[in-house]
């Protein structure tokens, strides 16, 4: 049997049509978009309606900027660097000194916000979430204060967890009021309805290697009247906010995976929904002492994390991969630790828990096939990690 790739919540495979709307960009269309002559014409027309690409995905107006960068970490150190260096008085900070974030965040957030504390003074403000993995909306609405609170920074959709947030509630709030809301939508793309999301959110994050686009492009949508200091000084690519030169053939794949993430995903999210949920049934039917984390709230169609009690995370990661099945201890950027899921400590559950989870995420390629075979790999590893511990 074919090895089984249940970790596509850390990287997706380069679907073959946008590896074919790259192709050019990598050979003959060499070209740099910024140049007058001919062999810029063609490079700078396809950044262009990769730029289109975007704003449908995510519903943007035309006077929205769509910053083309390495990806979503870049995009939201971009984001909240550029907006907290941006209120900035003669280096100092202002009445509006508030940067609430949730308490699941990738480090992308987290660890920018904490170092703007720490190197300027801002106040960082983390609401921490239920027991079902969710970050309440009245709890972070109450952290939000028109006078003292610069920015509000939450992610769509836990990467461990796969728990949904209420950012389209939160933003709402958040511009009524006047304060810019940051919105990491790294792993909704192509997974739920992301047409609105320019109508709460003020900045948006994506990385195209989540939806099968290519490693090392991502967007920062940016509505219109928000002001970032640019993150990366130089010339005056990107409206002057990010400097370098483009990386074409990685912005014409990120286009085409939107435009195929915006197509597919009516058809696709509830297929990867039905085989998550019969394997979540099939390995608590066949399995004993299994906690599903998160299963309590609306979570991605394609993301399931649960706890065996008794297999420590990394012995049974390494279990099924000896077996052929790609699942991870958590987030990728927390992979090879044997740490505790932070992600399951915040929610309020043992430590126990979150030695034992593991994160299953399909994907385009999975099958009713694999599920079984999955199913059944799973009772086999569990067993064997067990008698060992």
């Amino acid at each position: 049997m074919r090895p089984v790739y249940l970790d596509h919540n850390a990287t997706t495979p380069l679907s073959p049509g946008v590896a074919a709307a790259m192709s050019p960009y990598l050979g003959g269309q060499y070209g740099n978009p910024l140049t007058a002559h001919r062999f810029g014409e063609g490079p700078r027309a396809a950044i262009d309606e990769a730029r289109c690409s975007v704003r449908t995905l995510l519903g943007a107006t035309d006077d929205s900027r769509v910053l083309f960068n390495s990806g979503a970490t870049e995009g939201l150190n971009h984001a909240l660097k550029g907006l907290a260096l941006a209120s900035l008085s003669d280096g100092r900070v202002g009445a509006r000194r508030r940067i609430v974030i949730g308490g699941l965040e990738h480090y992308a957030v987290s660890a920018p916000a904490q170092w703007l504390a720490d190197a300027f003074g801002f106040e960082l403000v983390r609401v921490a979430p239920g027991r079902d993995g969710v970050i309440p909306a009245d709890a972070f609405i109450d952290a939000v204060a028109a006078d003292t609170t610069l920015v509000a920074a939450l992610h769509w959709a836990n990467n461990e967890l796969g728990t949904l947030q209420p950012v389209e509630e939160i933003g709402r709030h958040c511009r009524e009021i006047g304060v810019p809301f940051v919105c990491d939508a790294v792993q909704a793309i192509g997974k739920v309805d992301t047409q609105d999301a320019c109508a709460f959110a003020d900045v948006i994050a994506l990385s195209a290697h989540k939806f099968y686009g290519p490693k090392g492009a991502g967007a920062l949508v940016v509505r219109a009247g928000i002001d970032l200091v640019p993150l990366l000084h130089g010339a005056s690519q990107e409206s002057g906010q990010r400097g370098g030169t483009h990386n074409v053939a990685g912005i014409v794949g990120l286009g085409a995976a939107a435009i195929a993430a915006h197509a597919g995903r009516r058809q696709e999210s509830p297929r990867v929904a039905a085989l998550r949920d019969a394997l979540a049934d099939g390995i608590r039917g066949r399995i004993d002492r299994v906690h599903w984390n998160g299963g309590r709230a609306a979570v991605l169609p394609n993301t399931l994390n649960l706890s065996f009690e008794g297999c420590p995370s990394a012995a049974l990661c390494a279990e099924m991969d000896r077996r052929g099945f790609a699942i991870s201890a958590g987030a990728a950027c927390d992979s090879g630790t044997a740490k505790p899921s932070k992600n399951v400590l915040a929610m309020g559950l043992s430590e126990g828990r979150a030695l034992t989870s593991v994160r299953i995420s399909l994907g385009h390629d999975t099958t009713a096939i694999d599920i079984q075979a999955t199913q059944a790999a799973f009772a086999e590893a569990v067993s064997a990690v067990r008698a060992d511990n």
